[in-house]
């Protein structure tokens, strides 16, 4: 996946505007608003919103999350801070905009350097509130997950208060110590799934449970089957060529099929950008439930719903 690192796309104008309704004549619709922009230099409406409704925009949802960014890492200097990428669908409704600093970092075994990040999401069709989140990337690769979502989250509603109070309120929290906890969980898990030893066929359908994915090869609409069989067998011959990576770099353990998965994420012909940060999520939220996985239970028992997939059967 090529990154996006500038605002451009998704930085064009966008307004509130009355909504005008037609009896006989044009009148205002009191107690509403749409919000309309120019992507692509087009007008177009994004939805209809409460005149209560808070405006904020791309560009400045941006600039509150790098003022959030350096409140949480404690860096004063908006240099050291990048845009490292910028994601969105074809309409630009919303868009996820990923910050780092480079600066700040941390190694695993002394080898696998990672740096945390910060995720801004913003929209203008009320699909998605505007929000913050704290995630981890690689630093030789674009292998990223949102981490614990429910530990360090930062909600915002555009009608319930002003952008303003949410530095108030983050100023308030113990930052510091959450992001300690945050990377001492993270670097735990890490260590269990180098220590989780894998078979090569079990790279398939352990990425597959990682990101929640499953073919429905046995359906009785043969149309359907048809597109799940050649959908399921891209998934295998993507995963098996990241495994032959991947393999060779790090053995055969779960770390190495946890890279595989958040490789694949950025396989834009199979993940569409619109899914981009829910399929992190679900590899951050997978790494909490493999770590309490119970160690009685065996790798076999824990895939058994994903066994179609060993040895592409």
């Amino acid at each position: 996946m090529k990154r996006i690192t500038n605002l451009n796309d998704v930085s064009f104008p966008v307004n509130l505007k009355p909504v005008f309704i037609q009896n006989n004549e044009f009148s205002k619709l009191k107690g509403f608003k749409v919000v309309i922009g120019e992507p692509d230099k087009k007008e177009k409406i994004f939805s209809v919103v409460s005149d209560k409704y808070s405006l904020v925009t791309n560009t400045e949802a941006y600039e509150l999350g790098k003022s959030i960014f350096r409140e949480y890492f404690g860096s004063s200097n908006s240099n050291n801070l990048s845009l490292f990428n910028v994601t969105f669908p074809t309409t630009k409704s919303f868009c996820n905009i990923d910050i780092v600093n480079r600066d700040y970092a941390f190694n695993i075994w002394g080898l696998e350097t990672y740096f945390p990040f910060m995720r801004i999401t913003n929209s203008y069709n009320r699909t998605k509130s505007l929000r913050f989140e704290i995630g981890f990337i690689r630093k030789w690769c674009d292998n990223g997950v949102i981490f614990e979502k429910e530990t360090i989250h930062f909600n915002f509603t555009h009608f319930k208060r002003s952008v303003d109070k949410i530095l108030t309120d983050i100023k308030k929290s113990d930052k510091q110590e959450k992001l300690i906890t945050l990377e001492k969980q993270f670097t735990d898990i890490m260590n269990k799934l180098k220590d989780t030893k894998i078979e090569k066929d079990q790279y398939v359908p352990l990425t597959a449970k990682i990101l929640s994915l499953n073919f429905d090869i046995n359906s009785e609409d043969i149309k359907k089957r048809n597109i799940e069989i050649n959908r399921k067998n891209e998934f295998v011959k993507h995963c098996e060529s990241l495994r032959t990576d991947y393999s060779h770099l790090m053995s055969d353990n779960a770390y190495s099929a946890f890279n595989v998965a958040t490789d694949f994420i950025n396989n834009r012909d199979f993940i569409k950008s619109y899914r981009y940060n829910d399929y992190q999520i679900k590899a951050g939220k997978w790494l909490k439930e493999f770590a309490s996985r119970k160690n009685k239970e065996t790798l076999e028992e824990y895939l058994k719903d994903y066994a179609y997939l060993m040895n592409n059967n």
